[in-house]
């Protein structure tokens, strides 16, 4: 079971890249559809420095296609990726934090944090260049 004095801070979230190309504008008669994939992969980090705190890293890439359903020849594509880090206190060990790692729950836990950030950006980008991406999930 995890202790509290091992638990993770997030200490940032940042776009590590965001792409999109949407030459068509939507309009809300001609209705689109959105097929999203998503990539989470999550991991611990040490830094070269040993004073230095271990880091947990979420990195989640997101892919979306938009086709428009009348047409599926018009098609918009976007592309981002995202990156979480969560500082352990100092003192934690590597050998205490690892096996925390291999429970999915864990994962999940630290994904869940970084995920709504993320697709709050995603989304709002997508909106940005004219379709309403509000039915995209906020949630794991």
């Amino acid at each position: 079971m995890e202790t509290v004095g091992l638990r993770p801070k997030l200490i940032s979230f940042r776009v590590t890249n965001f792409q999109s190309e949407n030459k068509l504008a939507s309009s809300s008669a001609e209705p689109w559809t959105i097929q999203l994939s998503q990539t989470i992969e999550v991991g611990l980090a040490t830094a070269s420095d040993a004073k230095a705190p271990l880091l947990a890293i979420v990195k989640i890439d997101f892919v979306a296609k938009a086709t428009q359903e009348t047409a599926s020849k018009q098609t918009a594509e976007f592309s981002a990726g995202y990156e979480g880090k969560f500082n352990y206190p100092i003192g934690a060990a590597e050998a205490d934090i690892l096996p925390l790692f291999e429970n999915e729950d864990y994962q999940h836990g630290l994904a869940a944090q970084v995920f709504p950030l993320a697709m709050t950006h995603f989304r709002r980008e997508m909106q940005s260049t004219g379709f309403d991406a509000r039915n995209l999930p906020l949630g794991l």
